[in-house]
């Protein structure tokens, strides 16, 4: 995962996955299938931070 984003269920994506997901007409939740409220997706930005010094850490 490069660029965590949450969605309205609460649970964090891939930003390419959930935007496809939601650019083909899904308006539900990947991880429930339940419907969404709205499709507002945020930034995570503390995974992505942990994510990022993963990385560094463990750069080769």
């Amino acid at each position: 995962m490069r660029d965590p984003l949450i969605a309205a269920d609460g649970f964090t994506y891939e930003a390419e996955a959930i935007t496809e997901w939601f650019d083909t007409g899904h308006y539900t939740s990947l991880m429930t299938y339940l419907d969404l409220p709205h499709r507002d997706l945020l930034p995570n930005h503390a995974l992505r931070s942990a994510i990022q010094e993963w990385l560094q850490t463990n750069a080769d």
